[in-house]
């Protein structure tokens, strides 16, 4: 008899061998596999930084907004704008705008301190307006006010608040935070007979002075109040900090400065070339340090060279750090930086926007010595665009034709 025929099929060895055997991926497979997963990586990345980076330039947009605010506010209450130095007997060196906003930016807590009496952490008694900007046991110095700090630059102090916005003095680079003579004294004494301070007095700050909505005779909308900065990363780039001159000529001779940068390597330095935060010059006022501090090098910005080009400053150790000089606007967004306009508007500038001399008259008190009295308003920005944004009464419509 015949066995019965069976009808389920005997899988032999080798047919079990080849459907496992089809069921993994070869080395290939799993090579190119992971080849198409890194590139679609690769083409991910940069969508997400830019997504990232457009939501840090958005925050950017809205702390000037606040900033705008408060400055409204500010004027409101006082009808002038904060002065741009306030200082007492007590603390020589004074405060910056900042501080007189504190109230009108949520940060109460700060200008008690400030405005009172205080204790510090380590039992130093200090006046009221008594503790200098840059002592680190003051306390009101380690807040880090949010609304004063860019989200893309990563810059950090755990000791002292630094701040990328800047007040805008014009365009004016020779003593534009330093007075020759006091206000009360006689002009005609011959030790104060150049009224240079009148001849850079340009923009919307001024040194140990406060401005008015009508002192912006140029137009609230065309006239620039603040301006962004990046602040210093411990390198040499060009944005972050200042190249330090001993002598005050690159404020009058302009291309002394324009050169201080690397043609090999344009976003830095060029060797050799002294730059605030190294050496010497290390301890002392640089771009953004300190958001209490009144000195222009640290909390003040010029329309004078186009955003994102190098800085420079007179100085020839911690302490000389008054005397002025060219503090441009800069960033790390991508392609230009913010400015806020008297009216309250946020605006981004092109690194591109016209800042050329080319075809106008350079022989002027904004950056030349000229003895005697000048009015600063007789003479339009010889800076372009860029420079008229900066000025409040030059009598300029060249500012109607910034892209902004």
């Amino acid at each position: 008899m015949f066995a019965p025929h069976s009808t389920h099929e005997h899988t032999s060895p080798q047919r079990a061998f080849n459907r496992s055997n089809r069921l993994a991926f070869t080395l290939v497979e799993l090579l190119v596999v992971i080849a198409i997963l890194g590139a679609l990586a690769g083409l991910l990345l940069p969508a997400v930084q830019a997504a990232r980076e457009a939501a840090r330039r958005m925050n950017c947009n809205n702390n000037f907004k606040q900033l705008g605010v408060a400055l409204h506010n500010y004027h409101a209450a006082y009808n002038n704008f904060p002065f741009s130095r306030i200082v007492n007997d007590t603390n020589w060196r004074g405060y910056g705008p900042v501080v007189g906003m504190l109230p009108f930016m949520e940060q109460q807590a700060a200008w008690e301190m400030i405005s009172h009496p205080h204790t510090s952490e380590s039992g130093t008694e200090y006046v009221a307006f008594g503790g200098f900007p840059w002592s680190v046991d003051y306390t009101p110095n380690r807040f880090q006010i949010p609304t004063l700090r860019c989200p893309s630059d990563p810059a950090e102090n755990k000791t002292i608040g630094r701040i990328n916005y800047g007040f805008c003095y014009g365009d004016a680079a020779r003593y534009i935070s330093f007075y020759w003579f006091h206000p009360d004294q006689n002009r005609s004494d011959p030790a104060y007979d150049w009224l240079g301070d009148e001849a850079v007095d340009r923009g919307m700050f001024a040194w140990n002075q406060r401005k008015r909505f009508r002192d912006c005779k140029d137009g609230t909308s065309q006239t620039m109040i603040m301006g962004e900065m990046a602040t210093f990363l411990d390198d040499r780039s060009i944005i972050g900090t200042a190249a330090v001159f001993g002598d005050r000529q690159f404020q009058t001779d302009l291309q002394q400065c324009a050169n201080t940068y690397d043609p090999e390597h344009p976003q830095f330095y060029k060797p050799g070339q002294e730059v605030i935060g190294f050496g010497s010059f290390s301890g002392q006022s640089n771009r953004g340090r300190w958001w209490a501090d009144p000195i222009a090098c640290n909390t003040a910005v010029n329309t004078i060279f186009a955003p994102n080009s190098v800085s420079c400053t007179y100085s020839t150790g911690p302490g000389s750090d008054w005397y002025g000089g060219v503090y441009t606007v800069t960033s790390r967004h991508q392609g230009g930086a913010h400015i806020l306009m008297t009216d309250g508007s946020v605006k981004f500038v092109s690194d591109s926007i016209n800042a050329s001399t080319k075809g106008m008259d350079t022989n002027t008190t904004v950056t030349r010595y000229a003895p005697g009295p000048v009015h600063p308003a007789d003479i339009e920005s010889p800076f372009g665009v860029w420079g008229a944004l900066g000025t409040s009464d030059s009598h300029e419509s060249r500012a109607n034709e910034a892209e902004l």
